[in-house]
């Protein structure tokens, strides 16, 4: 088998931070065949033909001729030949594949209407590709079965046209893995081909059987057993293959891609390029192309461009809802990090939105986010928490009203009122239906407000129907952009809740109203301690928009639980006399509680809280001996808290001025931010009250500090 036999290559992703990062990784590192995967999504990221200009088209051509390199193009997985409108966007594709030099073009079989028609609306793609001399590949997904290939290329062979003979298959192991009737047994796929199933294009990935995940090879179950791809390769040979397999991923880290390569050539007992021969490490070959790091490499400076790429809020989300939803990208924690303070920056206004010329309705937006949401909940561990509960709060709200057809249509109706002014129908009109319905963002709860503070201005006399529709209408849409207060947050919920917990709140709300001594502030945390725990054992059975709605409270609540303690802290400083202890205790037991609801370190909450239970029933102040025992549980939880304070900041501050200085944020909201927003976590206020605690027991012992 000559070296040119079979070619490996990889492909285009929209996670590179350009087009044409991946392949100059192919001519650095030596592969001979690269694969052109048009795949722009919504958010702006990746790539379509469009975004390389005709310079750069002849640059790739040169580059892949000088190299030896064998292009070929996968057209957008979206493209259905059977569909009207795919013809049109085939030609687009085609005239690229010509551009670059590409000598195959790769499409997907679909089965929707039989494959007697699949055949027919193929014949005029096969005609144009065997004018200009390029191969067409058609891929099995994982909804088709090796039958459907037979079947396929039976009808392709009674055709008796000479064009048939460009056309070829693609088998996707990965897809073949998946498929119904080859589940976990991609061999067996391939042995349930007919011999005269001609196969000439290659696409490799893994998984286990359960989703697309797109592993890069030998980073899945052949990472432990490489018998199955040793047996891939076997059949190939026997059919005498000839062409490119391609790694369909772009890995972190890209090295990945050059070790597969090197596993495959061993395989196929094809000789390594020399060092020399690959030439190009230091100096890109391709003149218009920035050299820059791998996507998941600079964080900060990669939200940076995505921002400047994505105007409008809808774009902002689809760029992190693709980070967070592509199961080749391993988010760590510095990473969901930028994303917490990306967000926030979002949400505040501190990045500027605009209108990106699209229609979209909220909808939309509230579909990403449930992914978003779902896709964080199953990543979300007892590392991570903390920072994932950061992000929840500037997610829209995917509740049944947002998701549907046509949400938020109560503005419609206000804007078609006949009792208001004509021009502030206009205004409602173009400033908040309109806008609302093409290009949904933040900035228009701040027109609302602004338009709700002037409607009920007390020199203002607009009709009462009118100024209540129009709070009901800002409420919403506080809703659906999550930014409701506490308040307002438990009293939707009093509607729909269960008797225990619409007791609980009612109960809560109470207290909080009329919290001012130390008792009151003990009891209202105490309640809101209970309510937390509630909605904790709810949210285990339950998912969707209701778990949503119970996490945002439940982030609420954490969030003034911070309140409380900072106010009960300082009468706790205030005492004329010494520390109440009994009420102390009690705070310091509820603090380490909402810490084990929050997610923080479950197991030594649990410990620290019968500790802190069992000193509250029998302690004794003036007992020296207890006093010095109580020491040794308090310098536990000191220790609980001086983790997660350490971590906070190690992760946060310098992270929100990097951020924060690369997207053009104003020097005092990064302060504000760093100074207060980040202290503002009731693990702060633990080691405040830890620190009280150990004070008075110093003084009463007569300990040395």
């Amino acid at each position: 088998m000559s070296e040119r036999r079979i070619r490996i290559g990889n492909q285009t992703a929209f996670s590179a931070l350009t087009p044409t990062q991946p392949f100059e990784y192919a001519v650095q590192n030596g592969f001979d065949a690269f694969e052109w995967f048009p795949d722009k999504k919504e958010s702006g990221a990746g790539w379509e033909e469009s975004d390389l200009d005709a310079e750069t088209r002849r640059d790739i051509r040169n580059t892949a001729l000088e190299h030896d390199i064998r292009l070929c193009v996968h057209a957008p997985w979206q493209v259905n030949p059977l569909q009207p409108k795919a013809w049109e966007r085939l030609l687009e594709v085609l005239e690229f594949a010509r551009d670059i030099g590409a000598s195959l073009l790769n499409i997907h079989l679909y089965t929707d209407e039989g494959i007697a028609s699949y055949v027919q609306a193929i014949i005029p793609l096969m005609k144009r590709l065997a004018q200009v001399g390029i191969k067409l590949s058609i891929e099995n997904t994982p909804f088709t079965a090796p039958d459907d290939f037979n079947e396929l290329f039976r009808k392709l062979r009674n055709l008796g046209s000479t064009d048939a003979a460009y056309v070829g298959m693609c088998p996707d192991i990965g897809h073949a893995n998946l498929c119904e009737a080859t589940r976990n047994d991609y061999l067996k796929f391939i042995d349930l081909l007919d011999p005269q199933v001609p196969i000439i294009h290659i696409h490799m990935h893994e998984n286990y059987g359960d989703y697309d995940s797109h592993l890069p090879l030998f980073a899945g179950p052949a990472g432990k057993d490489a018998s199955g791809i040793e047996g891939f390769i076997e059949r190939l040979k026997r059919r005498n293959f000839s062409g490119c397999i391609i790694l369909e991923q772009w890995p972190e880290p890209p090295s990945l891609l050059k070790e597969a390569r090197n596993r495959l050539r061993q395989m196929i007992a094809d000789s390594p390029r020399h060092v020399e021969k690959i030439g190009f490490a230091q100096k890109s070959p391709l003149p218009p192309f920035r050299k820059r790091g791998n996507l998941m490499d600079n964080f900060a400076n990669t939200i940076a461009e995505a921002d400047r790429r994505c105007g409008s809020w809808r774009k902002k989300l689809g760029w992190i809802h693709d980070i967070v939803t592509d199961d080749r990208l391993d988010l760590n924690l510095e990473q969901l990090t930028y994303l917490a303070i990306y967000l926030r920056f979002i949400g505040t206004g501190e990045v500027p939105l605009s209108e990106d010329g699209r229609h979209y309705r909220p909808s939309h937006h509230a579909k990403m986010g449930r992914r978003i949401y779902d896709c964080l909940s199953k990543k979300t561990t007892s590392d991570n928490v903390f920072i994932i509960r950061k992000i929840y709060p500037w997610l829209p709200s995917f509740s049944s009203p947002f998701t549907s057809a046509e949400p938020l249509t109560r503005v419609r109706d206000i804007a078609h009122r006949n009792d208001i002014p004509k021009e502030l129908k206009q205004e409602i009109k173009h400033t908040l239906q309109n806008k609302l319905h093409r290009c949904a963002g933040p900035e228009d709860l701040v027109t609302s407000a602004a338009l709700l503070e002037r409607i009920t201005a007390p020199d203002a006399d607009y009709p009462p129907a009118f100024v209540e529709q129009f709070k009901r209408f800002h409420e919403e849409l506080k809703e659906f952009f999550n930014a409701r207060s506490l308040d307002e947050q438990l009293e939707a919920m009093t509607k729909k809740g269960t008797i225990q917990e619409v007791k609980l709140m009612h109960e809560f709300l109470e207290a909080k109203e009329k919290a001012a001594t130390s008792e009151q502030l003990v009891t209202t945390f105490e309640r809101l301690t209970r309510l937390r725990g509630q909605f904790h054992e709810r949210h285990k059975d339950n998912s969707g928009s209701e778990a949503q709605e119970l996490q945002i409270a439940d982030i609420r609540l954490e969030d003034f639980s911070f309140v409380l303690l900072s106010q009960l802290i300082d009468h706790f400083e205030a005492s004329e006399d010494e520390i109440p202890w009994s009420p102390a205790l009690y705070a310091l037991a509820l603090t380490v509680e909402n810490l084990r609801l929050s997610g923080f370190d479950v197991e030594e909450c649990q410990a620290l809280e019968s500790e802190l239970n069992l000193w509250r029933q029998r302690f004794e102040p003036r007992d020296i001996q207890q006093l010095i025992r109580l020491k040794a549980t308090l310098d536990r939880c000191g220790r609980l808290a001086e983790v997660y304070c350490d971590k906070i900041l190690a992760l946060f501050p310098e992270k929100v001025e990097r951020l924060g200085q690369v997207l053009g944020v104003a020097e005092h909201a990064i302060k504000l931010f760093c100074e207060a927003d980040i202290r503002s976590h009731l693990v702060f206020q633990l080691s405040k009250l830890v620190a009280l605690f150990l004070k008075s027991i110093r003084t009463h012992a007569a300990l040395s500090p």
